[in-house]
């Protein structure tokens, strides 16, 4: 090992020198803090030289106090000297200087160079491998740590009970429960067993791999009057830890029953296990035996007690704790702050942590990111930017936390450039913050700045994290970006991800296949998906449907039947196919499964069902059936049978349920049933419902709408009021085809065979591409008026207009060979 030398290499100035530093250090012992790393240094050499005349002892202790007050101020520089000058002299060939050097350096995070230390000594004692044991377990290698003890007990050095605590801390750091029973066997064998600490360390271990079992064993190994505070609260953490209400409450009254008292420590443990099975009866009873012996106000036992009520959904309780607290911490802020975001009252969450700072309390990072996400949910910018301004006054720095709740925040109001500004000022960025930045560029249609963003997390070094990849592959798909989704595909298959984190990249790949319309690719990635959700199956019969394999999506569903339950969107995908394809028998038998499992009920699948049945004229009256029988209708639920009965030709059936709709003061008319209730005045031709309706348009403004559009202009047309139909088709100002084709029937069913070419050709004009309806329209008016040559020059064109396909061109030509006779008369 290489060290720096900066003093004299005669042996006897060496021991002057640190005799020196010594001295030094016993001077300047209450300055050291505040002094330049460089001003040390040089006062290092000043006064060694001052020293240096000096003929003065220098031992073991001193310079163990030395290292010690050099590990203390995790002085780096100074340490080193202290090592160089130890090196050339004949202290540092003595085993306990070599093993606090060792130490030294595992403090300061050095454990490279403690390992070197460690591997110059000849015969490293036990304290050598337990100081560098001790290194690494303390510097998070635990792993590391663990195979150091391993070589530890292979070099026949016996390890005492600080060497055994050292490795079951690792243990229980790693939850290696195996090398855990292996150590609590050399501890029994080597006759520590009876040591408090490696007993407590023991019970930790088996408690946090869930094996209450041996560590109520080890428990009950102990002698009675040895078992202490520590003992007794760790095995009763190990059983609230897995939720075991009996197996507490017995070991809390034993506890009680027993020589040691319950100290805060134990009640936190038990009120933690009221939250966690939310028992709200064990809560207040546990709340009653903590007011008898006066320790409601401490501020852990009445945090935790607050937490409690928060998860019980008691916040009345909480608030009530909250004030008798002696000391209100940031901790019971958070804790009562995150309540009130559960429950959606933000304002009185505002109010709560106005008031916190009014009794000058100053605020952690942690509850400024709560009260970020009270603003976020209050949906109340000015609130979010005061906060913001708040944080900046108190000089935090935008850390990952505390600036994913910023991104959050201002992703939910709209505000993507402050997120974007937010993003920006965060220090020491991670994949938590950058997925928050990504999920609100995606959110808002930013979905190319989203993938950039990602591709260039690993350029600085940040993990891209299964969230991370998810997000850019809804993206991908987003943008319909097939190639670059099969780029992202390949990394999934080259990093190893948890099954948890790899179904939810599965199921991101499958959504992004089938928006990029690669049906193929996503029934591939399904068919290699080891694990399947229900989302998984939805989204492949979805998309099954959407590509128009309507029998395959079917087979999917049955097999689906086999192996998960099917949700209400997966049976609404379901009911759809059926439709699609108009497999009425299909629809009733998975009909009768809806009823069997219990979802006849939920107002998504019903509507589909009763537009499953729309499609059928002669089972409109199903459709009513399962209007009916809906126990909760919505607007939606409301609309479709309206539909249903338009569709089907019964007009006055429709009014009289709109009439009936009238009566539900919850619903607002929106611009579907008015369509519908238009098209009902249209096919009874009655001209004054149909103006009532019209008026009722204009009044609620939807008359911008060209669904509603259309169906005022077919309404007037059809009432026999063609000039009204084409007064009103003058105002629209933006037209699409589906008005267009309105005006044109109109013409049509008026005689005005000119009027509608003339439209169909301004129609073109304005760069509409016309389809099979469309030319049905126009050969229907030269059919009506008589014009032969005009109706055969159209019907050249059906077959190279590109929006009309083949199957609608056929339909179209076969209308008009229909109509053909009646133009020659």
């Amino acid at each position: 090992m290489v060290i720096p030398c900066f003093f004299p290499t005669n042996s006897t100035q060496t021991k002057h020198a640190v005799t020196g530093i010594y001295l030094f250090f016993r001077i300047q012992f209450s300055n050291w803090t505040i002094k330049p790393m460089l001003t040390r240094t040089q006062q290092f050499h000043s006064q060694a030289s001052l020293e240096f005349q000096n003929n003065r002892g220098f031992c073991f202790q001193d310079c163990v106090f030395l290292l010690q007050h050099l590990r203390d101020h995790k002085d780096v520089k100074c340490g080193r000297i202290l090592h160089s000058l130890l090196v050339k002299s004949a202290l540092f060939m003595d085993v306990f200087i070599q093993n606090n050097m060792i130490r030294f350096y595992g403090d300061i995070g050095e454990v490279q160079n403690a390992r070197k230390l460690f591997d110059e000594i000849p015969q490293p004692s036990l304290v050598s491998w337990t100081s560098l044991v001790s290194c690494y377990v303390h510097a998070g290698q635990h792993e590391m740590g663990l195979s150091l003890f391993r070589g530890l007990c292979r070099s026949g050095v016996r390890p005492n009970e600080f060497g055994f605590s050292v490795a079951l801390k690792a243990c229980k750091e790693t939850c290696d429960a195996v090398m855990g029973k292996l150590i609590h066997g050399l501890v029994i064998k080597s006759g520590f067993d009876s040591h408090r600490f490696c007993s407590a360390l023991i019970l930790h271990v088996y408690g946090d791999c869930g094996d209450i079992k041996s560590s109520r064993k080890v428990f009950d190994g102990v002698c009675y009057d040895e078992r202490c505070e520590a003992l007794w609260n760790t095995l009763l953490n190990a059983y609230v830890k897995v939720s075991d209400v009996e197996g507490s409450l017995k070991l809390f009254h034993e506890m009680g029953h027993s020589s040691v008292s319950r100290n805060h420590f134990t009640y936190t443990t038990i009120v933690k296990l009221c939250a966690d099975v939310l028992d709200v009866e064990l809560g207040r009873s546990l709340h009653g035996q903590i007011m008898k012996i006066g320790i409601e106000n401490d501020a852990v036992v009445g945090g935790t007690l607050i937490d409690c009520y928060v998860k019980l959904q008691l916040l009345d309780d909480a608030r009530k704790m909250f004030q008798v607290l002696d000391e209100k911490d940031n901790v019971a802020v958070c804790a009562l702050l995150a309540g009130f975001n559960q429950v959606g009252k933000c304002k009185e969450g505002l109010a709560l942590y106005v008031d916190f700072l009014s009794g000058g309390n100053k605020p952690d990072p942690f509850t400024c990111a709560s009260v970020v996400s009270l603003c976020s949910n209050l949906e109340t910018e000015l609130s979010g930017s005061q906060i913001h301004c708040g944080v900046i006054k108190l000089g935090f720095m935008l850390d990952s936390y505390l600036g994913s709740a910023f991104i959050s925040m201002y992703g939910n109001f709209g505000m993507v450039s402050d997120a974007y500004r937010c993003f920006l000022e965060v220090c020491n960025k991670n994949e938590i913050c950058v997925n928050a930045m990504i999920n609100t560029l995606i959110f808002y249609s930013y979905d190319l700045k989203a993938i950039e963003l990602f591709c260039g997390m690993r350029e600085v070094g940040i993990a891209q994290s299964s969230s991370s990849i998810s997000y850019v592959l809804r993206a991908c798909g987003n943008l319909f970006l097939l190639k670059d989704g099969r780029s992202f595909h390949s990394l999934v298959i080259k990093i190893s991800f948890e099954d948890d984190c790899r179904l939810g990249l599965e199921n991101a790949l499958l959504e992004m296949y089938i928006r990029c319309k690669a049906i193929g690719d996503a029934k591939l990635v399904f068919k290699n998906m080891p694990i399947r959700n229900e989302f998984s199956w939805t989204t492949i019969i979805s998309g099954c449907g959407e590509s128009g394999h309507f029998v395959e999506a079917l087979g999917i569903f049955c097999d689906m039947l086999l192996y998960s339950k099917p949700s209400q969107f997966t049976l609404v995908s379901v009911i759809q196919t059926c439709t699609e394809i108009k497999a009425i028998n299909v629809g009733k038998q998975v009909q009768s499964y809806i009823t069997k499992v219990g979802f006849e009920y939920h107002p998504f699948v019903g509507s589909a069902l009763i537009n499953m049945y729309a499609v059928f004229k002669h089972e409109t009256l199903n459709a009513l059936q399962v209007f009916l029988s809906m126990t909760e209708k919505d607007l939606i639920s409301w609309s479709v049978m309206l539909t249903a009965w338009v569709q089907n030709g019964y007009h006055e059936e429709a009014l009289k349920h709109f009439a009936e709709f009238q009566t539900v003061p919850i619903f607002q008319v929106d611009e579907s049933i008015l369509s519908s209730c238009i098209s009902a005045a249209a096919g009874l031709a009655a001209l004054d419902i149909g103006k009532c309706f019209h008026s009722w348009v204009i009044k609620v403004g939807l008359e911008v709408d060209l669904h509603v559009a259309s169906s005022i202009t077919d309404m007037y047309s059809k009432c026999g009021n063609i000039k009204d139909a084409c007064k009103f088709f003058n105002t629209i100002s933006e037209h699409n085809l589906v008005t267009w084709t309105t005006m044109i029937y109109g013409y049509a069913y008026h005689g005005c065979g000119r009027e509608a070419i003339d439209l169909f050709k301004r129609a073109k004009e304005a760069g509409l591409e016309p389809d099979g309806v469309t030319f049905t329209g126009v050969l229907t008016a030269c059919s009506h008026a008589g014009l032969v040559e005009e109706g055969c020059e159209y019907f050249s064109k059906i077959g190279r207009s590109r929006g009309c396909d083949k199957r609608s061109s056929i339909s179209v030509k076969i209308s008009f060979m229909e109509d053909f006779p009646r133009c020659l008369h």
